[in-house]
């Protein structure tokens, strides 16, 4: 429960994963607004896959029905306990849902932590209906491999190319996909590279680290604006990928 306690309120408040829900709610809205022009008189099926403590969860819920699925049953129980009701705990690559059944399916930071991410790929086109809307957020470069992948169980992280092209092998249509916290690219470079040295000397941690608020919220504007000025559509590097798209 305090694992999951700290998830959430990252989520909610730490710079690094707030900024990147905003910019995911900015991305989805028109597509949302879209299915539900395409869907009028009932609520759209919306699916978070690796909902964790259900942050962005209680975000989709005004649209629709949000289910949210993860392996983790603390987090669906803490998820719980914030009064979310729709989940479910499910192995993403053979959900329990219906052929075509979902209107929109969202994965945050989720599909590194999937040994087979082609196989989870493959079940998501599978659940969503045509013309249904996607949005993945995964880790960008493996150059930038550090302790923090090691301790949250990543298998890899992507190269623009890989992953587009692991997304079209799946049936899936790329409408968008751009880097995003694209400041952040040297600076975590640079960490990776002191971390090799120091293997086996510096204590292994995760990158969650604590600062005054005032520059958290400084950190925060800074990578929402970078993705609102339209920054991130033309650089060609960053920490992550947004991908956004249909089946």
């Amino acid at each position: 429960p305090d694992k999951q306690e700290r998830y959430f309120q990252l989520g909610e408040t730490y710079f690094w994963l707030a900024s990147q829900n905003e910019i995911v709610e900015r991305a989805l809205t028109p597509r949302l607004e879209r299915l539900r022009a395409e869907a009028p008189g009932r609520p759209l099926r919306l699916f978070d896959l690796g909902c964790g403590p259900g942050n962005m969860l209680r975000r989709l819920g005004p649209w629709g029905r949000a289910i949210g699925s993860d392996f983790s049953l603390d987090a669906l129980a803490y998820a719980r306990s914030k009064g979310l009701r729709h989940l479910l705990s499910s192995d993403s690559t053979a959900l329990p849902l219906r052929p075509a059944s979902l209107d929109c399916l969202i994965a945050l930071d989720v599909l590194e932590h999937i040994e087979d991410d082609r196989a989870a790929l493959r079940e998501i086109a599978r659940v969503l209906r045509p013309g249904g809307a996607f949005l993945f957020a995964v880790p960008a470069f493996m150059a930038l491999w550090r302790h923090h992948d090691v301790m949250y169980g990543h298998f890899r992280r992507y190269s623009r190319v890989e992953f587009l092209a692991k997304l079209r092998d799946a049936g899936l249509t790329v409408e968008s996909c751009r880097f995003i916290k694209c400041a952040f690219f040297l600076p975590l470079l640079a960490l990776a590279g002191f971390e090799r040295l120091a293997a086996g000397v510096r204590t292994p941690r995760d990158n969650f680290y604590a600062v005054p608020g005032w520059f958290n919220t400084l950190l925060a504007t800074e990578i929402a604006w970078e993705d609102r000025c339209g920054l991130t559509r033309w650089l060609p590097f960053g920490v992550s990928l947004l991908c956004v798209g249909r089946r």
